[in-house]
């Protein structure tokens, strides 16, 4: 092999990975719901949230335990993807996958003077083997006169929503516990699916050896 083949297939190689396809799926509520259910879109809340304008509440109605579906991972557009569905697929066959969000709590939604605890579930569910995978990921306390925002970011692995490779189709559910006669809301904002982009200096490192292997390769077949 020689060196101008050594540097065409180094070169091939970080093309290649500059290239990989991407399907990432990225909802930023700027505008309306964007096909996310059981929710009503905030043009202006929750105040103090900097992403505004734009983010979606829970619309239950009372307090105790609620779980609704909030988004089905439809065959349309949505989420920067001609097909929401294919792009969910082709990500449930990537290990690296993943979904994050931002979630909040407005404190002056609470009954004046009321102390109680609240829970936030976020569910995944799919046509695969692990199918309804419940995760709650806030147990909080609200003090009485407490009236803060209070905001948590989420970063979750497919495999902590239930979904595999080979799944068809995915949904997520979102719901909250609270006292029963304490109802709280809960926003939601930059919901996003995606596959980790390789640091710069990892593609570097990976490309570095193939290099060298490739240079290793060329003087075996010469000795």
């Amino acid at each position: 092999m020689n060196a101008r083949r050594i540097r065409l297939t180094v070169s091939m190689f970080f093309l290649a990975a500059a290239t990989v396809a991407r399907a990432d799926l990225v909802y930023t509520f700027n505008a309306d719901v964007e096909g996310f259910q059981n929710v009503s879109w905030q043009n202006s809340n929750p105040v103090g949230w900097p992403d505004l304008p734009g983010s979606i509440m829970h619309t239950h109605t009372a307090g105790g335990w609620q779980v609704q579906l909030t988004k089905e991972f439809s065959w349309g557009v949505g989420g920067g993807s001609e097909n929401q569905q294919l792009a969910m697929q082709a990500l449930a066959n990537d290990p690296t996958a993943r979904l994050k969000l931002d979630v909040m709590v407005d404190g002056t939604s609470f009954p004046t003077g009321q102390q109680t605890w609240y829970q936030f579930i976020l569910v995944g569910n799919s046509d695969g083997s692990t199918g309804w995978t419940q995760n709650q990921l806030i147990d909080s306390w609200q003090n009485a006169g407490q009236s803060d925002l209070r905001k948590w970011h989420f970063d979750l692995s497919f495999a902590d929503l239930g979904f595999q490779p080979g799944d068809t189709w995915f949904q997520i559910f979102s719901g909250s516990n609270s006292d029963g006669a304490v109802p709280v809301n809960f926003y939601l904002d930059n919901v996003v699916v995606y596959a980790p982009v390789p640091e710069p200096a990892s593609l570097a490192l990976v490309g570095l050896g193939a290099a060298t292997g490739l240079l290793l390769l060329r003087r075996r077949r010469r000795s």
